[in-house]
């Protein structure tokens, strides 16, 4: 599947739900920062998940996991 057919259906389901596209959280989204710090998020979940796959403890999968999304949360959040 490519980029664009991707971005069609991410759209469609924009409007589907009727999320307004005139707001400043849906504008930030597209911005060129925040497609930077997503992609360093999507690095940390790969670095990430090798680590884990390494260790393979189940108590450390989920802490890390939870650990990740927490960082991942914060690090997206609009400054």
């Amino acid at each position: 599947m490519g980029r664009s057919m991707r971005k069609n259906l991410l759209d469609r389901f924009i409007d589907m739900l009727g999320i307004p596209q005139n707001s400043e959280e849906y504008k930030w989204t597209r911005s060129h920062v925040y497609q930077k710090k997503l992609e360093w998020v999507k690095s940390f979940w790969i670095i990430g998940g090798l680590v884990m796959l390494a260790v393979a403890q189940p108590a450390f999968i989920l802490v890390g996991s939870f650990f990740l999304t927490f960082l991942s949360f914060g690090f997206l959040e609009k400054p």
